[in-house]
């Protein structure tokens, strides 16, 4: 699966190595690419656990990146029914209100 991000603004040269370390210790990140402010990532469905998922979410709310383009992942996988649950802290980020959440970016599922 492939998503694009918006790259966040970073603060220090090492606070922009601190974010990309934490996608490369994700497994389920098997590449990303910067293109014009934007990141593509290519991760792999099956090592996206509820844990590494949460972990993922952590690092991306850490650095103010939008969530709304991993919404697809509750929409169209069981496996991701969870982050759907509005008492959690990234559902504003991930679903917010339609018309003022940029559209998901998905590449291919």
């Amino acid at each position: 699966m492939e998503v694009e991000i918006d790259l966040p603004s970073f603060l220090t040269a090492g606070d922009e190595q601190r974010f990309f370390q934490g996608l490369k210790d994700l497994t389920a990140i098997r590449e990303f690419q910067m293109n014009d402010g934007r990141l593509l990532l290519r991760m792999e469905i099956r090592f996206l656990t509820k844990s590494a998922s949460r972990e993922f979410i952590a690092l991306l709310t850490r650095y103010q990146v939008s969530l709304a383009p991993l919404r697809c992942l509750s929409e169209t996988n069981k496996k991701f029914i969870w982050l759907a649950d509005a008492h959690e802290y990234w559902h504003q980020s991930m679903f917010g209100d339609p018309q003022t959440v940029p559209e998901r970016k998905i590449i291919h599922g």
